[in-house]
């Protein structure tokens, strides 16, 4: 399922302050060194998303257009993940409702609702193709292993 650039921010809008995959799909020309790339997602406009990096902030674009410069998925926790002291505190907060707002916060994947009858309602964020469960470290090593060199000597995560 695709979803336009507007969908794809206000799921982005839930999860400030977690780690995003910043993928560079743009031709290897051996002018750029990193295609995996990892920062904190900082804030949410209505054309771009502000990612914390090594290199700074820095408002990354997301539109429409068919040509894609970057593809970013939000780095997440599957429901399985869930500790029982995690429930605990969820089923002690003051209104059900803040369960869902309290695994988001905490960088769990949950399901979304886009809009009334959206095909995409009720999909977790992974499966409408805007989260991976891998951490940090694993997709900065795909930069290393992509070129079959040692991630060890190179990162420092």
């Amino acid at each position: 399922m695709v979803l336009n650039a507007k969908e794809r921010l206000e799921i982005f809008a839930r999860y400030i302050g977690k780690y995003v995959w910043i993928e560079s799909l743009q031709s290897p020309d051996g002018s750029q060194e990193l295609y995996h790339q990892c920062g904190l997602l900082k804030g949410v406009k209505d054309d771009a998303i502000l990612i914390n990096s090594a290199a700074g902030m820095i408002w990354m674009p997301v539109t429409d257009e068919d040509t894609f410069l970057y593809n970013y998925k939000l780095l997440l926790h599957p429901l399985s993940r869930l500790t029982e002291d995690i429930i605990a505190t969820a089923n002690d907060l003051p209104a059900s409702g803040f369960i869902s707002q309290y695994y988001i916060k905490l960088g769990f994947d949950m399901p979304v609702f886009i809009a009334p009858d959206h095909p995409g309602n009720c999909k977790m964020v992974a499966e409408l193709g805007l989260a991976d469960y891998r951490s940090p470290r694993e997709i900065i090593e795909l930069n290393y292993n992509e070129r079959g060199q040692d991630w060890q000597t190179r990162i420092n995560l």
